[in-house]
């Protein structure tokens, strides 16, 4: 109980987002390793490397975008003491960092939809909690019900449930990312970003926009205070909802990488494994001691930073301007690699925090406690 007054909702979201930085990396580390968008895994890999590529994905699949958009809501709460325009402020740079960073870096980022949808999301932060909750529910009901059943029961058991691998893109990819020509990858980038633009924004208020709208609404409730109040309850929702979450995820292994399949395990799954991954990490930041948390909270403080720096060390690995190992890496050789930038990423972290080094972050936010109304750490 101690731990729950000394910690700020910001230092808390913080904590999560840097436990959390290690699942974007691995979730990146497939678009940067091979044509991922473009590719059926399960006919495109073989052998061990399917085998690792399966639970690699029953655990990450489909979870990483909604739980840092959760996170992200969290956040935005935690903020709301600056003000709803300095907080539009902070997600305009954001959507504008993400765009540029989408461009020259990669070309599958989530930050530039995040940062769009919390720009909607800042209009709940004077509401009340039920406003963004019951929202959020109703955007993510609807989702499952138009979008997501109706193509499930269309397509389950008919010939064409299946994911083909698009060949000409597979090519296109590989030729472009193992290139030299860096200028080619930036046009790359920017083609692939500006293909089906109504589409994805459509896709983005019914897969993001709801995550961080509950996010909110779980920091308007004091969540982690119920957590700390209940802790058997909060290990009760993860198991179920972890639990429920990856069966789901498993109808896709199941069913071979069917469209049906993938269809139920990334909306419905990987969404509810990702409440119970904020549930676990939420419940962390209450038992662990404060020295461990204070590793992750340093990284959720620099996570910008860290979240870019990581993907031009992917860049440099994979892409034909660095190591080029663009389709010729094993998924076990990303997971290492992955895990090896995160433990950098966290070293870097201290290092920037001791010697007081300005991130990214210091570019739209002030990061001192004492400027701030609220007397919390910006982001």
């Amino acid at each position: 109980m101690e731990r729950l007054k000394l910690m700020t909702d910001n230092m808390r979201a913080r904590s999560i987002l840097g436990f959390a930085l290690l699942l974007a990396l691995l979730m990146n580390g497939l678009y940067f390793m091979m044509p991922y968008d473009a590719v059926n895994p399960y006919e495109y890999l073989h052998g061990i490397n399917l085998s690792t590529f399966l639970a690699l994905d029953i655990f990450i699949g489909g979870a990483v975008v909604p739980l840092i958009a959760l996170v992200g809501g969290y956040l935005i709460h935690s903020y709301s003491g600056i003000g709803v325009g300095n907080l539009a402020k902070v997600l305009g740079f954001l959507l504008a960092l993400g765009i540029v960073h989408t461009f020259f870096v990669h070309a599958f980022d989530f930050l530039p939809g995040l940062a769009l949808m919390g720009l909607v999301t800042v209009l709940f932060v004077r509401a009340h909690w039920s406003a963004p909750l019951f929202s959020g529910l109703a955007l993510f009901a609807v989702h499952l019900t138009t979008n997501v059943l109706v193509g499930f029961f269309t397509n389950i058991g008919s010939p064409t449930d299946i994911i083909y691998t698009a060949m000409q893109d597979v090519t296109e990819y590989t030729s472009v990312f193992r290139d030299t020509d860096y200028f080619a990858i930036v046009a790359m980038n920017i083609e692939i970003f500006s293909q089906n633009a109504l589409s994805s924004l459509y896709g983005l208020i019914f897969t993001v926009l709801p995550w961080l709208l509950i996010g909110l609404s779980f920091g308007k409730l004091d969540v982690v205070r119920m957590i700390a109040d209940g802790p058997v309850m909060a290990i009760v929702l993860f198991v179920v909802l972890a639990g429920g979450g990856i069966a789901m995820k498993m109808a896709q292994v199941l069913t071979l990488g069917s469209y049906s399949g993938r269809l139920l395990a990334e909306n419905f799954g990987g969404p509810v494994l990702a409440l119970g991954y904020f549930f676990l990490l939420a419940y962390a930041t209450i038992v662990l001691p404060g020295r461990i948390i204070g590793v992750f909270s340093r990284a959720g403080r620099y996570i910008v930073t860290l979240y870019v720096l990581s993907n031009i060390l992917f860049m440099l690995v994979f892409y034909g301007i660095g190591m080029r190992m663009y389709g010729e890496m094993e998924i076990s050789s990303m997971i290492w690699l992955a895990s090896a930038a995160y433990i950098f990423l966290l070293v870097l972290s201290a290092v920037m925090e001791k010697y007081n080094v300005k991130g990214i972050e210091h570019l739209f936010a002030n990061n001192s406690e004492n400027d701030m109304k609220n007397k919390r750490d910006m982001l």
